[in-house]
């Protein structure tokens, strides 16, 4: 970055309002393009406050229903006629909605050699040399002169406005614009905003933000390219994302911090791809010892998730590691009910298969009877078009697949009716085991590997590419 000189500068500066549901050039390139992420899904009520400048607009008709004053409550209910609006206790409406809480972005642009450019409001901004932008994340140091010859010396920091949810005693503050809509029997909760903002929040809501830089640099790429191929693969759906373990975890603005921000803007843009497409970079927790080819797991195979020893996952800080879980068979019954899976006592428990790498159970096989006594035998993950050894951990409610049994019985082996009486289930690890272990990349990065290192080693045969991998993924951008 330049800073700005006589003869390259700019010849005038306008401002107007941001266009209503439109980002301008500058914020894609500088934020990246706009996430949508489901924070709250059919709610029958939301309240929310606004800190800055804000409109709240009716979609159905793009009218503005009101321009919430900073700390102004407001609630949402859903109601037959669509959501029903209150401001501090005061019915306002029903509108057909969705509602948009949206920011008032008021934007600089420059004129230079080169055209003009836009910039989110701050006491200014400025282009380079050849009219090149500067980015709003690295102002410091920057000026520009502006109307009358006279130089203004940038400032690097901007205001943040931000929205704060209410739900069920819980509130939350968000960057970026919210949409509320009724959706089902309640009202969904939208989060819009640019990629990078998100990362902000979803870095240190999944990696603990005092780990090594490299190991933070890790996680923001995995989480920003899995972040967009799940937004062109929902292009239809209201919302890209869900902000819990579905997805990746999303906390918010309270969740940010500086450790995980800088990892961030050093990573800014740079996505894993594979085959000239952006790579769903799926994370977990810790691997237990040892990664899986995705098709032992989720049953589609996919190049880029495969099986490997991960020595560097048992970190001794690790806490998923040696963990065991205990049922009776009562529980066990009310555990596989839970997932759909329905006995009226459960006899038994068998070890089909497991995975390529020997340490995860892909396949398992229950024997008992049904809810109407008849004979009934089960046999989780043998279906090849749904998952395999993550369904198993799901329906048997552990941390992992990556485990062994000791099982007792109310009658001696040989004996009739010999009937499970409880099962311990001992193993290690927390996740599905796909793609980069968390814990894994916190050992390698403190034995001095690179962010480059740990997603290669995690992702084989994939490749970084900066500026969202436009180039690869075409209309992924």
């Amino acid at each position: 970055m330049h800073r700005l000189k006589k003869g390259l500068l700019l010849l005038s500066f306008w401002v107007w309002a941001a266009i209503p549901g439109a980002w301008p050039a500058a914020a894609k390139q500088d934020g990246g393009p706009e996430m949508r992420v489901g924070l709250i899904l059919q709610a029958p009520k939301i309240g929310f406050a606004v800190e800055g400048s804000y409109q709240l607009v009716d979609c159905a008709t793009q009218k503005v229903v009101s321009r919430p004053a900073p700390g102004q409550n407001f609630e949402v209910r859903f109601a037959p006629g669509g959501l029903e609006l209150s401001c501090e206790g005061q019915r306002v409406g029903v509108f057909a909605g969705p509602l948009l809480v949206r920011e008032e972005v008021k934007r600089v642009a420059a004129l230079a050699r080169g055209g003009s450019l836009s910039f989110p409001e701050a006491p200014v901004y400025a282009l380079g040399a050849q009219g090149r932008q500067a980015s709003a994340a690295s102002l410091s140091g920057l000026s520009v002169i502006a109307a009358g010859g006279k130089t203004v010396r940038l400032a690097p920091e901007r205001g943040t406005g931000l929205v704060a949810l209410s739900y069920q005693g819980e509130r939350r503050r968000y960057r970026g614009n919210m949409e509320l809509r009724a959706d089902g029997q309640g009202i969904t909760a939208i989060n819009r905003l640019p990629l990078e903002e998100y990362l902000y929040a979803v870095v240190p809501s999944e990696m603990p933000a005092y780990w090594p830089p490299e190991a933070l640099k890790a996680q923001a790429v995995a989480a920003r390219s899995y972040a967009l191929v799940s937004r062109s693969g929902n292009s239809g759906q209201a919302y890209d994302l869900l902000a819990d373990q579905r997805s990746q975890v999303y906390r918010g603005y309270d969740a940010e911090h500086p450790a995980a921000t800088r990892a961030v803007e050093e990573t800014r843009g740079v996505v894993l791809t594979y085959r000239n497409q952006v790579a769903s970079a799926v994370f977990h927790s810790s691997s237990g010892g040892y990664t899986e080819n995705s098709e032992d797991v989720w049953a589609k195979k996919v190049d880029y998730l495969r099986s490997r020893p991960d020595p560097y996952d048992r970190h001794p800080s690790n806490p998923h590691y040696n963990w065991s879980v205990t049922y009776t068979a009562e529980q066990l019954k009310e555990q596989l009910a839970s997932r759909g899976y329905r006995f009226g006592q459960v006899y038994d428990l068998e070890v089909l298969e497991r995975t390529s790498s020997g340490a995860r159970v892909k396949a398992l096989r229950v024997i008992g009877t049904d809810e109407q006594g008849k004979p009934l035998v089960v046999e989780i993950g043998r279906d090849p078009t749904k998952a395999r050894a993550d369904e198993v951990r799901r329906a048997l409610g552990l941390k992992s697949a990556l485990f062994t049994l000791e099982k007792t019985y109310s009658a001696a082996p040989g004996q009739q009716p010999r009937r499970l009486a409880g099962v311990t289930f001992r193993g290690s690890g927390w996740g599905h085991g796909l793609g980069m272990s968390q814990y894994g990349a916190l050992g390698l990065a403190e034995k001095g590997y690179s962010y480059q290192e740990i997603l290669s080693y995690y992702y084989p045969g994939t490749a970084l590419a900066p500026n969202y991998g436009e180039k690869a993924a075409g209309d992924a951008s």
